[in-house]
């Protein structure tokens, strides 16, 4: 378990390094306006999944939890979105979420840090697109 709950650690510190701005703009959803329409709910579900991230050694149930909502929460926020370059960046990392949070719950089989780190870096790499997304007007 602690190995998971460094994993997720690391994961956590990935998806942390990213937002979007949250200026709204003018005419149909530009990318700035469509953050803006979801930036409460991600930052909400990102304070939550960072304070399961930070007891994960402690309690690793809640950080796989907490990894879970981040994705319930991430295909709330998408919903809201209709910016094509916003809405693939979100798509991106649902799917990359989904594939770490796939990869903890499955942990009792051989589960490689490579596999873990390689979904992690996707879920980086998409909410920079989403942050590079969100900019646009």
């Amino acid at each position: 378990m602690r190995k998971i709950a460094l994993m997720i650690a690391a994961g956590a510190v990935a998806i942390s390094m990213s937002g979007c701005s949250m200026i709204p703009g003018l005419g149909s959803q530009t990318g700035v306006q469509a953050c803006a329409a979801v930036s409460t709910e991600l930052s909400k579900a990102m304070e939550s999944f960072q304070t399961a991230i930070s007891g994960a050694t402690n309690d690793p149930d809640a950080a796989i939890k907490a990894l879970a909502q981040l994705g319930t929460d991430l295909k709330a926020a998408r919903t809201k979105v209709t910016n094509a370059d916003v809405g693939a960046a979100l798509d991106k990392a649902i799917a990359g979420v989904e594939e770490m949070s796939s990869l903890i719950q499955g942990s009792d089989q051989a589960m490689t840090s490579d596999e873990f780190q390689t979904a992690a870096t996707d879920v980086q790499t998409a909410f920079t697109d989403l942050a590079k997304a969100c900019t646009k007007i």
